[in-house]
């Protein structure tokens, strides 16, 4: 069993399916070119944007494949030949899923105002080297030595409406949304230390636990036998009267000339304070256990011996305490050359912070406009990922457009071969 708990981790991630992406500057004057820069100018009066959905996946650690093999029966292991030169202390495996459900601009006294509503959620699972390889190869291998096992779990999940506004003075516009958030699921891994040391005398297993997780609605523990974890996409709960939270999303562009501008951005900076049912768990204190070898049990699919061992020795308290969470914040600059009315050209540099770990992202892109349809390809540059090459579409129809858009297409054909992979669909209205 624990043979396969890093591997369930990653495959159930892949197959569920990063917010923004450099697709959003190719909707400059849409609603959805808000998303990244609420200073980038609407084109019309009145601008709608209709349930968009954006899903991403990424991490930047080995890939599936880089990482397993398969046996002869088709069912995939952690290959101990290919960990080494794979693995840093630390990797990452994160996800983000933002649906909008409705947002619209109407420009009025030279102020375009806006207002929308969308579900967000992300989720980041930090699995530090130690624990593939005792999933890989058993305690027997690093008998006389202390390894850190212990993973960290961050999932937020929260509903947002916003009121906002863009003005333009001269080559200089300003757009700021805020943002009142109500938070639907929490888990928030505070202190994630769990040391095991495999003693060389008799195998006997010494965990060093500090470990501290909080949660709202997500996740429960009752014993190690015993732990509910319950997930929705998509929900209205809690909406207007728990877990509230605040954020601002604030913006600059200036147009330099007719063909280039350029622009800056600080999204979603704020917190959630977690109220309803908020619970604390903690883990602290060394726990030993005699004579067991990890690899014997690595094929038990019932796990009883070892499970009745933890129950009995590891202790986890649990208690009800309000928490707060700060928001996956992200920075942008961006510039746009119009090389024609026909060609266009973009970068994007993004800072995101998730979860406090900060990601770096280096995007270009250039779009052929038609008359009809946009075409566009992407290339997307990130720790440890040097191959996303993305494409983007947009069909227009009067004032009626669809759009569509991934960062990594061999991510989506290919996604046990490759590092990330994302989906964005949508439709605007422009009157």
């Amino acid at each position: 069993m624990m043979k396969y708990l890093f591997l369930i981790l990653v495959i159930t991630t892949w197959q569920s399916a990063f917010g923004q992406d450099i697709s959003l500057l190719h909707l400059q004057g849409t609603m959805p070119g808000t998303f990244i820069n609420p200073a980038l100018i609407l084109d019309k009066k009145i601008n709608v944007s209709l349930a968009q959905i954006y899903l991403s996946l990424g991490t930047d650690g080995p890939s599936l494949n880089t990482l397993t093999s398969k046996n002869t029966s088709g069912q995939r292991y952690i290959d101990i030949k290919k960990l080494s030169g794979n693995l840093d202390s630390y990797h990452n495996v994160f996800f983000a899923n933002d649906i909008r459900t409705l947002d619209v601009s109407i420009k009025a006294g030279g102020i375009a105002w806006m207002a929308g509503h969308g579900f967000r959620s992300s989720a980041n699972v930090r699995y530090p080297r130690g624990l593939v390889e005792l999933a890989a190869q058993g305690n027997a291998a690093f008998v006389g030595q202390t390894i850190q096992v212990g993973p960290t779990f961050d999932v937020l999940a929260y509903n947002e409406l916003y009121l906002g506004a863009q003005r333009t003075l001269g080559n200089f516009t300003l757009g700021v949304k805020a943002k009142l958030l109500y938070g639907t699921s929490s888990i928030s891994t505070e202190r994630s230390d769990v040391l095991l040391t495999t003693k060389a005398d008799y195998y006997q297993l010494e965990l060093k636990n500090d470990y501290l997780i909080r949660s709202s609605a997500l996740f429960r523990y009752s014993s190690l036998d015993s732990i509910t974890v319950k997930y929705t996409g998509f929900t209205f709960d809690n909406l207007f009267y728990n877990n509230r939270g605040f954020a601002l999303d604030i913006g600059a562009s200036f147009k330099i000339n007719k063909q280039i501008t350029i622009s800056a951005s600080a999204l979603d900076i704020g917190s959630i304070k977690w109220d309803f049912f908020p619970r604390k768990y903690t883990s602290k204190g060394t726990f030993t256990f005699e004579g067991i070898d990890l690899a014997e049990y690595l094929g038990d699919t019932t796990f009883t011996g070892i499970k009745d061992t933890l129950l009995g020795i590891i202790k986890v308290k649990s208690q009800v305490e309000e928490y707060s969470t700060t928001l996956n914040s992200t920075f942008t600059v961006a510039g746009t050359y119009d090389f024609s009315s026909s060609w266009s050209f973009n970068a994007l540099y993004m800072l995101r912070n998730d979860y406090g770990y900060r990601n770096n992202i280096l995007s270009v892109s250039a779009v052929k406009k038609f008359k009809y349809i946009d075409a566009g390809l992407m290339y997307r540059l990130s720790k440890g990922n040097f191959t996303s090459l993305g494409i983007y579409g947009r069909l227009k129809v009067g004032p009626v457009s669809g759009y569509v858009s991934t960062d990594n297409i061999i991510g989506l054909v290919k996604p046990f071969d490759n590092k990330s992979a994302t989906l964005r669909i949508g439709a605007t209205i422009q009157l």
